[in-house]
């Protein structure tokens, strides 16, 4: 069983109990004109997808808990892949910006995700990586929780987020909040 199969019922009423999902924050640095194709990776239930999927093309929900899509509200610009993010089920530079919300501490080959994500992206394609910085007594909460939950984390501090990924994108946007942050990038030709 995978970790998430185990939470898929009530993933959506923790994250909104404790604000976790930060819909309006994303959908305002990306700023989609709505043309764009995306990846949600680790999108699980499709929430932030239910909520971008008016201001863009289409929005691709992946995720390797087919429980957690099972939950995902699909319709023509909504679609749940099931699937691993080290190696995702798509063309090599066919979508124009990725996701990683609330993901890549949860990977501990974040180097090799960050390598696939880049192999996705279209010339000038942009990733968001929303996460918590393991610095703080939230993230450090959060991470007990999610630890008792689905074992082994890899949390990150916020610049070491942005080393990890500054071989193959160039830093637009990062936003910081403390206990979490937000960078944006693009890829790097």
């Amino acid at each position: 069983m995978k970790a998430f199969d185990k939470v898929y019922g009530h993933y959506d009423a923790f994250m909104k109990l404790f604000n976790l999902y930060k819909i309006e924050e994303i959908r305002t640095v990306l700023n989609l004109q709505g043309y764009e194709i995306l990846a949600d990776i680790g999108g699980g239930t499709g929430c932030l997808a239910a909520s971008l999927s008016d201001h863009c093309q289409k929005i691709y929900v992946l995720d390797e808990s087919e429980r957690m899509l099972s939950k995902v509200k699909t319709n023509e610009k909504i679609i749940p892949v099931p699937g691993d993010a080290l190696h995702m089920p798509f063309e090599d530079g066919s979508m124009d910006i990725v996701i990683l919300s609330d993901v890549l501490h949860h990977l501990e080959e974040q180097q090799a995700l960050i390598a696939e994500i880049h192999r996705i992206l279209k010339r000038k394609g942009k990733m968001l990586i929303l996460d918590f910085d393991k610095r703080y007594i939230k993230t450090k909460l959060l991470r007990f929780f999610e630890y008792l939950l689905f074992g082994k984390l890899y949390f990150r501090t916020s610049r070491e987020v942005k080393d990890l990924c500054k071989d193959k994108f160039v830093m637009h946007t990062f936003i910081d909040k403390q206990y979490y942050f937000m960078i944006l990038g693009e890829k790097n030709d």
